[in-house]
């Protein structure tokens, strides 16, 4: 009887523990949290004022992530002319290099910026808190970010990220 029920504790503790690889869902902890409203990318686009100051998540591809400083990163949709500037917040030293060409997921607060700073060519580069410089010694991806029209002066503030 008791060899009946050691050999049960320990058939019931192996199966406990298979397949819990002690790794973390975060997709599923922001949507708990409720931090962030789930945004289509082309409706983002569509209409970019309508999040200014709200905290929402997108999904989208790294196309681009700063060799210099990598406090920086640039998503795409289904249109790859039209990118997303995303600046690490307080949550993130610096975006791991490895993040370029994945599709992600990308939660954050959205932010408008004066004209000045939207394009690299004008800006001599003030840094304020969770902007990135942008002057002479921009990227070249900055500058095509600049010379789009509907995402130019919108910026998002890093929270979190999921791989898909």
């Amino acid at each position: 009887m008791k060899r009946q029920i050691i050999l049960f504790v320990i058939v019931s503790f192996i199966f406990a523990s298979c397949g819990n690889t002690g790794k973390k869902d975060v997709s599923s902890k922001s949507e708990i949290a409720g931090n962030g409203e789930k945004v289509e990318f082309a409706a983002l686009i569509a209409n970019p004022d309508n999040y200014v100051g709200k905290s929402i998540s997108v999904d989208g591809k790294v196309v681009h992530v700063c060799t210099e400083t990598g406090k920086k990163m640039f998503l795409v949709g289904d249109n790859p002319d039209i990118r997303l500037f995303v600046a690490a917040g307080e949550n993130i030293s610096k975006f791991p290099m490895e993040l370029l060409g994945s599709e992600i997921t990308v939660e954050g607060t959205i932010t408008k910026v004066g004209a000045a700073q939207a394009n690299p060519e004008k800006a001599m580069g003030e840094i304020k808190e969770g902007e990135m410089k942008m002057g002479k010694d921009s990227c070249s991806t900055e500058t095509a970010l600049a010379a789009q029209t509907s995402m130019a002066d919108i910026r998002m503030m890093y929270k979190s990220h999921t791989v898909k």
